[in-house]
């Protein structure tokens, strides 16, 4: 297998069927007992990943993570554990894009704020990257009014939905970021039916813009599942060279 997309261990089995079918390698997450049920085994809660396969993982989840990681990925143990109440759950939610990092720059752990050569777009929002679909290196989908309006000022272009319209386990509703993930360039997962959100042909222009298709992992709401983190494994070590060089 090419790819490894690190998922919610309580994924629908169509949605890890799916990808797998897609010949990507799925690993689940590892469910932390003090943290609330809704996000106790999200991805993005639990480890983020730095760009040039390298990850960082909450302490609590770096043993299980070590276990599965391909050997040419590279694993670095953060600084917080995770807590039990917002804002102490946050600490590896963060969103990262070509040139900047998005989050809430007080309450992420310190080793991803270090380990970025890039600008930190400081948000008020603590779930940044639960409340952030990337869709391209300066190209984003959120429903959170306070991230649209600063990414916006930066350059980055931004598609504002409206909340809800996303099932999340035992909570009115989760967030697109949480239930979605690029694959690759040019295909977005989605876990569930896009059209089932109210905005989806918003979505499926704003995503045509950049040439990017949209997939449904299973049918259905939408659901949250705290991101699809997904790393090919063609682009690790060397840069793609060009024929004749």
């Amino acid at each position: 297998m090419k790819k490894i997309a690190i998922i919610d261990c309580r994924a629908d089995d169509k949605t890890v069927y799916t990808l797998e079918k897609l010949n990507i390698k799925v690993i689940p997450t590892l469910k932390i007992d003090n943290l609330y049920d809704s996000v106790a085994t999200h991805a993005d809660i639990q480890i983020h990943y730095i760009g040039n396969n390298c990850f960082i993982s909450a302490p609590e989840t770096y043993e299980h993570y070590k276990k599965y990681m391909p050997k040419k990925c590279t694993l670095i143990k953060g600084q917080n554990n995770i807590d039990s109440k917002y804002p102490y759950d946050v600490w590896y939610n963060a969103t990262t894009l070509k040139d900047y990092v998005i989050c809430n720059k007080a309450y992420t752990d310190k080793t991803i704020l270090d380990s970025h050569n890039k600008e930190i777009i400081n948000v008020k929002q603590g779930y940044s990257k639960c409340n952030i679909c990337i869709v391209d290196n300066n190209a984003i989908i959120t429903s959170d009014n306070g991230i649209a309006k600063t990414v916006a000022q930066k350059g980055i272009d931004v598609l504002k939905i409206s909340s809800g319209h996303i099932e999340l386990r035992k909570l009115d509703y989760g967030f697109i970021g949480g239930a979605t993930g690029l694959i690759d360039n040019n295909t977005l997962a989605v876990n569930g039916d896009i059209n089932s959100h109210p905005d989806s042909e918003q979505i499926k222009v704003f995503c045509n813009k950049y040439n990017v298709d949209i997939i449904p992992l299973k049918d259905g709401k939408l659901v949250d599942i705290g991101t699809i983190i997904v790393l090919s494994l063609i682009h690790i070590s060397e840069p793609t060279r060009r024929r004749g060089i």
